[in-house]
């Protein structure tokens, strides 16, 4: 099985438990799940739902394309070792996901030039969904969340996407 880890850093040699806050390395075993933690921000929308598809909750319209065309990402190809499975939660809105407390070698890396195209392809084989604001059941408790949180986060390199939430 292949396990891979998504960053916007393209200079990673290995992954180093002492670089994360609970000393984890966080990886899966989805190609598509690391593009995503590849591109996320504050706020990440990205989630699986629970007819396990991966998706994008666009809590704006516009907002998917806006945060992701023409943005690069890296997809990192690691060793195979006993990855303990992370149950998806709050904190991780993905199922494939995988942890372990020690340190990971990269066999390989992807470059990948533009993320929004990227998941074009996924979404044309129907493995990923943008989920539309007016479809988002609980959209105006998380818009109120991420404003809540704005203040605490630089937008100078976000492209202001949490002003065009404040704005709608």
């Amino acid at each position: 099985m292949k396990y891979y880890h998504g960053s916007k850093k393209g200079d990673l040699k290995e992954l180093v438990t002492s670089h994360n806050e609970d000393e984890l390395i966080y990886v899966t075993n989805s190609r598509l799940v690391a593009l995503t933690y590849a591109v996320r921000g504050y706020p990440n929308l990205f989630t699986t739902l629970k007819s396990g598809q991966e998706a994008f909750l666009e809590v704006v319209p516009g907002l998917f394309e806006k945060m992701f065309k023409g943005k690069p990402a890296y997809i990192y190809i690691l060793e195979e070792k006993n990855y303990n499975e992370v149950n998806q939660s709050n904190k991780c809105g993905h199922s494939n996901c995988f942890s372990i407390n020690e340190n990971v070698r990269i066999i390989d890396k992807e470059y990948i030039e533009d993320a929004y195209q990227e998941f074009l392809k996924y979404i044309e084989r129907e493995e990923f969904k943008i989920v539309k604001s007016k479809d988002i059941p609980d959209r105006e408790h998380l818009v109120e969340m991420i404003i809540r949180k704005a203040p605490e986060i630089d937008l100078s390199n976000k492209d202001n996407y949490l002003q065009l939430i404040k704005n709608k």
